[in-house]
């Protein structure tokens, strides 16, 4: 199979994001930029140079819908999630190209294609909430760990949390990590935030950041992000306009990809 490099990576990623984005449009969906790749949107109008992956959120009712209607037979663009995959691990979904193959170098489990990542947003009556699912989350990152990839100390610990873990599916645990994010719809609570696998509590801002959407410029192209994108970004990440020292400017992610046999070769 055909490595697929950064660059190339960055491309798929790109087509999948215009087509889930045209799909909105068409469809009369909201959809928004989130995450790094919102930031880099409004500070570098493209992808941050060290990074390599793409966030976008819904509110939770355009999500669910998306989910039931974007699927074609004869599309390479595919989205999974916890309501269209039993065996599926994550509390937000994934659009992806069936035609590649990534493999996640740290988590074991289902590996699919190049994706960008789908977000619900909610609304969140409180902060003990997010600790919820931040507690959720670790649980799941033990239950998917990749001993072979980890320290002599990580496998240790993480060993004994997997025999705790024994009882639970990721998948169940993911599903559990998704009912406490969808406790209260986006504007039912002052609050809200797209907390399904969140930063931290910096995540929660008023309801009003998401009332609506603008367009920003990301890689020579138009797309949506939350009105009020300014509040949002500073409240998770606080100056995101000021650059990260130059020993933090890698990426987070581990993971390899390739084209399918016979596809663009």
């Amino acid at each position: 199979m055909k490595t697929i490099g950064l660059d190339e990576l960055r491309s798929i990623q790109l087509d999948l994001l215009q087509k889930t984005a045209d799909f909105c449009e068409h469809n009369g969906l909201r959809y928004f930029l989130c995450g790094g790749t919102l930031i880099g949107a409004i500070r570098h109008k493209g992808y941050i140079p060290w990074d390599d992956d793409i966030d976008i959120a819904m509110p939770r009712p355009d999500y669910e819908r998306f989910i039931k209607i974007f699927n074609k037979p004869d599309n390479y663009c595919q989205v999974v999630s916890l309501e269209s995959n039993p065996d599926y691990a994550c509390s937000f979904a994934k659009v992806y190209d069936n035609r590649t193959v990534l493999k996640e170098l740290h988590y074991q489990g289902l590996h699919y294609g190049v994706y960008i990542d789908v977000f619900p947003a909610d609304g969140v009556k409180s902060v003990m909430q997010v600790h919820k699912i931040k507690i959720l989350h670790r649980l799941l990152n033990t239950k998917k760990a990749n001993f072979s990839r980890r320290t002599i100390s990580k496998k240790i610990i993480n060993t004994f949390g997997k025999l705790l873990l024994l009882p639970f599916s990721a998948h169940q645990i993911a599903t559990r990590m998704d009912n406490v994010a969808r406790r209260y719809p986006l504007g039912s609570v002052p609050r809200a935030g797209v907390i399904a696998n969140p930063f931290g509590p910096g995540e929660i801002v008023d309801k009003s950041v998401f009332d609506s959407e603008i367009y920003k410029e990301f890689e020579g192209h138009q797309f949506r992000v939350p009105i009020g994108y300014d509040t949002w970004l500073r409240s998770v990440y606080g100056d995101y306009m000021q650059l990260p020292p130059v020993e933090h400017r890698v990426t987070h992610h581990t993971f390899e990809a390739w084209w399918i046999e016979g596809v663009n070769e």
